[in-house]
């Protein structure tokens, strides 16, 4: 019975050096996604409320098709069936060399980025459309009262006051994306889990339970990071404030009168 070399691999500093480069391009396939999931998905989120019937059945379409489609299908389909498109104009876009190439194919990373981005962002729009519904509606129309358009209600009142209510939700959600990246070794992508195959099917080290524990550590600290990130945030400054100890009481006979000067805190 074959064994493997176990962790002795992972002494050496190439090894890690080469899983190291494979997590650097994991999180910059993850800071991609998030940034452009969150853009598009607060856009549909307001659009699904808005009062324009074309504008909410439309983002509504869009988070309906896209969070109910498989993600590995996702990726399937913006990779093989975005081949068949005539997308080579887009070379001639800024950074458009690093999204198509010269025969006008999406190239791997980008079509990874493409398929995070719809998935989540249907995600993350109705994650924020809860978070909004769940303002007194009393505060928009007094908003909508004093002149604000439905994008500026939307932008200075709902969004700013929701986002504390929804952001639990949303780092749960990224948590999620950041380990859906583990997908893009499908396409032979050299990120963290692909490079960690790479290293077990060598036969000189055999080790597959091993490097994918070493592994699973890796992609375990960030998202464990932004798990601390969602328990902070659920709290609250209502549920941190009620941890604070109460304030001193008065007797009776110290207490200021009515319309004195509070008493300075020691």
């Amino acid at each position: 019975m074959i064994l493997g070399a176990g962790f002795e691999p992972f002494l050496d500093w190439p090894i890690w050096r080469f899983l190291l480069e494979g997590f650097w391009l994991t999180v910059r396939i993850a800071g991609y996604s998030i940034f452009l999931a969150l853009v598009i998905g607060i856009t549909m989120a307001v659009g699904r409320l808005a009062p324009i019937r074309p504008v909410s059945l439309a983002s509504a379409t869009y988070v309906e098709v896209f969070r109910a489609t498989p993600l590995l299908l996702l990726i399937f389909f913006v990779f093989f069936g975005a081949g068949r498109l005539e997308v080579a104009w887009v070379r001639n876009l800024p950074l458009g060399s690093e999204v198509v190439d010269a025969q006008g194919h999406i190239l791997p990373i980008p079509s990874v980025v493409i398929a995070l981005t719809l998935y989540n962002s249907a995600v993350v729009a109705e994650i924020t459309r809860a978070g909004i519904l769940s303002i007194s509606r009393g505060i928009i129309e007094a908003s909508r009262s004093l002149g604000l358009t439905y994008l500026q209600s939307m932008r200075h009142v709902a969004i700013p006051m929701a986002v504390r209510r929804m952001a639990p939700g949303l780092v749960s959600q990224l948590v999620t994306l950041f380990k859906d990246t583990s997908l893009a070794s499908i396409l032979s992508i050299p990120e963290l889990l692909r490079r960690g195959k790479l290293i077990y099917d060598n036969p000189l080290y055999a080790n597959a339970l091993e490097t994918l524990t070493v592994v699973a550590i890796m992609y375990f600290i960030p998202a464990y990071c932004l798990s601390l990130i969602a328990q902070r945030l659920e709290r609250g400054p209502e549920q941190r404030a009620a941890g604070r100890p109460p304030p001193p009481v008065l007797p009776a006979d110290m207490a200021p009168a009515p319309g004195a000067p509070a008493m300075p805190a020691p």
